[in-house]
């Protein structure tokens, strides 16, 4: 089994969708948990809505009864920074950002907001993955981002720092029988970065084959030395 942080924080025994609504991108989240069979409790969040998706709804991510695992934020990026304050509340682990709108513009506000968050992530010691991606597939798990996501697990480990390229890999792939292990796109990479996911790739028994596409690398020697590891 592997030793990396990677692999407790992927097995989640309860995921909040944050942002979660009955239509929509915020529909895209929940719905694909639910098709996959994930076998944990799902806790949409979201303060205008009492149920989504036949689920009970809550306002925040504080008033969820009992420990939530793993996080999905689909809200807009102003409001990160006390929606971490509400999972440190119920002691969340890592949180997939989908929420964009940082670095990735060019804004120097925008980077700041960034940097404050990773700061704020950090002294709660909760993980993050991502901004700006579509985060995890995980079959085995029941795990998604998308609908019509291959429910059976195959060999293939992908990870993407573009969520439409990764997106396009498993639905073309996966209509042509290729089945995958985990497929993780990364975007900004805050904290988790391409060379954490590659270390966590060589180790994961699942995976045999692994593919690729970064669109920039922050530590040349040490991305050198996982390739070499992994082939």
């Amino acid at each position: 089994m592997s030793t990396h942080p990677l692999e407790e924080l992927l097995h989640p025994k309860s995921i909040a969708v944050v942002g979660a609504s009955n239509t929509g991108q915020g529909r895209g989240w929940v719905e694909p948990l639910q098709e996959l069979g994930f076998k944990g409790e799902i806790y949409p969040v979201n303060p205008k809505y009492p149920e989504i998706m036949g689920l009970k709804a809550y306002a925040r991510v504080s008033d969820i009864p009992g420990p939530v695992d793993y996080v999905i934020s689909s809200i807009p990026a102003a409001g990160v920074l006390s929606m971490l304050d509400d999972c440190a509340a119920r002691g969340v682990k890592i949180v997939h950002l989908f929420t964009a709108r940082f670095s990735e513009t060019g804004r120097k506000d925008a980077a700041q907001l960034e940097q404050d968050i990773l700061k704020k992530a950090q002294g709660y010691g909760i993980r993050l993955i991502g901004p700006n991606c579509m985060g995890l597939y995980y079959p085995a798990m029941g795990i998604g981002f998308n609908g019509g996501m291959p429910k059976e697990s195959g060999t293939v480990g992908v990870v993407s720092q573009s969520g439409q390229v990764v997106g396009e890999m498993v639905g073309i792939a996966g209509a042509r029988g290729i089945r995958f292990s985990k497929a993780i796109s990364y975007g900004n990479a805050l904290d988790f970065n391409e060379c954490d996911y590659l270390e966590y790739m060589t180790q994961d028994s699942d995976t045999r084959i692994v593919l690729l596409y970064i669109e920039g690398v922050r530590d040349g020697p040490r991305f050198l030395r996982v390739i070499r590891e992994l082939a």
